[in-house]
């Protein structure tokens, strides 16, 4: 996943997005490693961190994509596509060391590596989020190639039918009926992760953000509002899905980019303190990629059982960021001049 949402658009680092990423990180590796029996009040929140995330790559990608500029796309494509197989590797790697060295039985085979390859999910279910993020950038590129004048009618449009696709059942029934289980919980959120990525494409693209900047405050109050709203009430939910579906997420997404892109992060004045904040909220992409690796790890796990410390809880979750941090700066050290720190930042 290419989670380094800054691009050549922004002139600042946006302090309110950094804090929004490092906090939608952690809510996937509570979604993926704390104990789901305890969080069932909150399932309902955590669910806004996929959404969200898909929201911002387009938001912050929108003017390469339709830049037409080769070198930019390329560029962008080799960010999303280089962590996608590299790490790919590197779990397929540590599953045969599993396998080999502690006899723990892991899918090792090379049949194992390209089937897990195809479908984004049983080597690191977390995957699966950047291979949907390679497909929807590269019909996002086909789109706007091929309607040069009017392809944002035409990701409008898409984004609608998505919609019809979802509240009607076709999508969640096709995939289910024609689809093995880990390529129907991965292809099948195609739908449903398009209209998050159009409204962040949209967005950017009709400089919203320049028209709301003139009421920030409203702009933040309405947001929280409608936020605590759709969530406490669990609006939009009759729709089947593969989770990450429906209207509610969408505007839910929306409402934490305009909460986090106003934060007044201009009344910080200390200069060491903003490079703190900065240097706090890098690393989310590597973050993503590494946290089950961490987590669901062989050695952390035997730790944690000679120190009886309990896993699956808020401990283990941010041991398990902190640990990931720590290798996203040394691999960035390590890789930083080279593609390979796309896997890190």
């Amino acid at each position: 996943m290419s989670y380094n949402f800054q691009s050549s658009q922004k002139k600042e680092y946006n302090i309110g997005i950094g804090i929004l990423r490092v906090f939608l990180s952690f809510m996937v590796i509570i979604d993926h490693l704390y104990d789901r029996k305890k969080y069932p009040a909150y399932i309902y929140f955590l669910c806004y961190h996929i959404p969200t995330f898909f929201l911002l790559s387009f938001f912050y990608t929108s003017k390469t994509l339709k830049s037409f500029n080769i070198n930019k796309i390329k560029m962008r494509l080799e960010r999303i596509i280089i962590p996608y197989f590299s790490w790919y590797i590197i779990y397929w790697i540590f599953n045969n060391i599993y396998f080999y060295l502690f006899n723990i039985n892991k899918s090792h085979s090379l049949k194992d590596f390209i089937y897990n390859l195809l479908n984004g999910r049983s080597f690191n279910a977390a995957l699966w989020f950047q291979i949907i993020l390679i497909l929807l950038t590269i019909i996002f590129l086909i789109i706007i190639f091929l309607f040069k004048n009017y392809y944002m009618n035409i990701l409008v449009t898409l984004g609608i039918l998505s919609y019809i696709l979802q509240y009607t059942g076709l999508n969640y029934e096709f995939f289910t009926n024609y689809f093995p289980y880990h390529y129907k919980i991965t292809y099948g959120r195609i739908a449903e992760g398009f209209p998050h990525a159009i409204t962040g494409f949209y967005i950017s693209s009709n400089n919203l953000m320049k028209l709301l900047k003139n009421n920030i405050r409203n702009t933040i109050t309405n947001s929280i509002i409608i936020l605590i709203f759709i969530t406490k009430l669990k609006v939009f939910l009759d729709i089947d899905t593969f989770k990450y579906g429906g209207i509610r997420l969408n505007i839910g997404a929306i409402c934490f980019l305009f909460i986090f892109f106003f934060f007044p992060s201009k009344k910080i004045k200390n200069e060491f303190l903003i490079k703190i904040i900065i240097k706090l909220t890098n690393y989310t992409g590597g973050i993503y990629f590494l946290h089950i690796l961490i987590g669901r790890g062989y050695i952390l796990k035997k730790i944690f059982t000679i120190l009886t410390i309990k896993r699956h809880t808020i401990f283990h979750c941010i041991t398990v960021f902190i640990i990931s941090h720590i290798l996203c700066l040394f691999g960035t050290k390590l890789f930083g001049r080279t593609k390979f720190k796309h896997l890190f930042a």
